[in-house]
């Protein structure tokens, strides 16, 4: 199957060659913020709430002590359940805090597409996501996801910061 995150630039590119190999084995960790974003992605795209919470770095306002509620909540309130994920494109390149080389950051785009979950009077709507993401380096040497501030072109919601 070809992998989601298509951050290769290659549609062709097979998740077993890309993602699967971070989401498969725990001693594999993202080397950077952009290895952190792609393999989220394809988690989100394919449903794998333990990698999503496995990748959560405990600074990120959306982290939890209580993992398994955690997992509930993102396959009910979350973005599994109420979105189709379509496409990830990333906007320029990773940048890093010139006083500390363990913050990274990275600009994406995320187009969705509402389904039947996510409430009847936006089903089958096409919303782009735009977050700016920031990332720390883990005592392990990977990265994990610490937030970022997300926007959307959904009518009346355009530059409004969504994640206060």
């Amino acid at each position: 199957l070809p992998c989601p995150c298509r951050t290769s630039g290659n549609s062709d590119t097979l998740y077993k060659d890309c993602c699967f190999p971070f989401h498969n084995d725990k001693n594999i960790l993202p080397q950077s913020p952009l290895d952190v974003l792609k393999t989220r992605y394809t988690a989100f795209a394919w449903r794998i709430p333990q990698y999503i919470i496995e990748t959560t770095h405990p600074a990120c306002k959306d982290f939890r002590k209580d993992k398994i509620k955690w997992a509930r909540d993102l396959n009910r309130s979350g973005m599994f359940d109420s979105y189709d994920f379509v496409s990830l494109d990333v906007v320029g390149e990773e940048s890093f805090n010139p006083d500390n080389d363990g913050e990274g950051f990275i600009e994406f785009k995320v187009n969705l597409k509402a389904n039947s979950n996510s409430g009847g009077n936006i089903e089958g709507q096409d919303i782009v996501v735009q977050e700016k993401s920031r990332f720390l380096r883990t005592e392990g040497g990977g990265w994990k996801y610490a937030g970022g501030d997300v926007t959307s072109d959904v009518a009346g919601l355009e530059n409004i910061k969504l994640n206060n």
